[in-house]
């Protein structure tokens, strides 16, 4: 069984792949870092993990990847690849805002419709897209990124209701979870609450979702309950609370 992971060398991803080799699979990373590859190559020596540089963020890769995999056979891919970013409107960079776009959501578009048709074809397989609890609702500072999850989200769902209409053994996933412990906080120049979760506690709960097929996968109670609220006060409060999770450095 083959596992693809975008993003998989390190955060959550890193140990999302670490959870599919305990259940038996091989993993294939993506990433435009070898990142913390070697680590899962001498823990698991029985099971295969291949490494492939792309940056997701420039279109032509998505290609490339894409052609690269052609022939090879999974069950489960998972779309993990993006950043984030934080700051006034007129201080943040607008080069960087639109790469954060085409990695958080033009790549995953392509790469996710790509393997919704691949698994259509074969009867089955596991979507996962790691959308955040950003997706629930708004805040100031964060506005792209909060803006290209709940793209992610909705597609997710939009593809979800699609497949359940053709009673297809596809499943895909949305996992949103709340701040957590990995280089997000220092790519974005976010300070992290005290609270953020360990990714592998994010990563394990992620992996039992993906494989039972559940729709939406929302680590951490505090979060849930923010998922709960999210569909019955105005978006404007839970703004309020999500914005309360992260600050500027």
């Amino acid at each position: 069984m083959n596992a693809l992971i975008t993003g998989g060398t390190g955060g959550i991803g890193f140990f999302m792949a670490k959870e599919l080799l305990k259940k038996g699979y091989d993993v294939f990373l993506i990433s435009r870092n070898i990142g913390r590859t070697d680590e899962l190559i001498k823990e698991f020596p029985d099971r295969k993990v291949y490494f492939f540089s792309h940056d997701l963020s420039r279109e032509d890769e998505y290609y490339h990847l894409l052609l690269e995999i052609n022939n090879i056979p999974f069950e489960v891919f998972v779309s993990n690849a993006g950043f984030g970013d934080i700051g006034k409107y007129e201080d943040t960079d607008i080069q960087k805002e639109i790469s954060m776009v085409k990695l958080n959501d033009i790549s995953t578009l392509i790469l996710v419709k790509s393997f919704m048709e691949r698994f259509k074809e074969q009867g089955r397989g596991r979507i996962l897209v790691t959308c955040s609890a950003a997706s629930f609702g708004v805040a100031p500072y964060m506005n792209v990124y909060y803006a290209t999850k709940a793209f992610s989200y909705s597609l997710v769902h939009g593809y979800h209701r699609e497949l359940r209409m053709e009673k297809s053994q596809v499943t895909i996933s949305a996992l949103c979870p709340g701040p957590v412990k990995t280089d997000f906080g220092k790519t974005a120049n976010v300070k992290l609450s005290k609270n953020a979760m360990l990714p592998e506690k994010v990563a394990e709960v992620a992996v039992n979702g993906i494989l039972k097929g559940k729709l939406e996968i929302v680590p951490g109670f505090k979060m849930k309950l923010v998922h709960f609220l999210s569909h019955l006060v105005p978006k404007r409060l839970i703004s309020c609370f999500l914005n309360k999770s992260a600050e500027m450095e």
